[in-house]
């Protein structure tokens, strides 16, 4: 387990010091502005996060890696999604998104993360605790 933490946070270092992969993002909040420009984690770090992530067979252990990740890298919705996904219980799930939206990329975008829920009140909670006050 030290061995999978260390090779990622190697891994997960270099996101911050090197170039990044840039996406362009033109959501619905966008419209009538200039394009604005997101850092998401490159297919490569995504794949890194992946494998040390399914080295594991307990979600305790894996919201740790992810949440490790989100700290180190630049995750936008979609790679979330993807992270979030390699949970068993929605719950986990939950617990990371709620964590992870001070880091995210692009927070305007975190309605898209409905269907990585078993149970739509899971997404309910995650968007409550998010933006109070928000109808969805």
């Amino acid at each position: 387990m030290k061995k999978l933490f260390f090779i990622l946070l190697l891994a997960l270092s270099t996101m911050t010091a090197g170039a990044q992969h840039r996406h362009d993002h033109n959501g619905p909040h966008d419209r009538g502005h200039e394009r604005h420009r997101i850092e998401c984690a490159t297919r490569e770090q995504m794949n890194m996060a992946m494998h040390v992530m399914s080295q594991q067979s307990f979600d305790d252990k894996k919201l740790e890696i992810a949440k490790l990740c989100v700290v180190l890298g630049h995750f936008c919705v979609d790679d979330l999604a993807r992270l979030a996904g390699s949970f068993s219980f929605d719950d986990s799930r939950l617990t990371f998104l709620i964590f992870a939206y001070d880091y995210c990329e692009n927070p305007q975008d975190y309605y898209a993360l409905r269907d990585v829920f078993t149970f739509r009140s899971n997404f309910d909670t995650l968007m409550d605790t998010v933006h109070p006050g928000h109808r969805h």
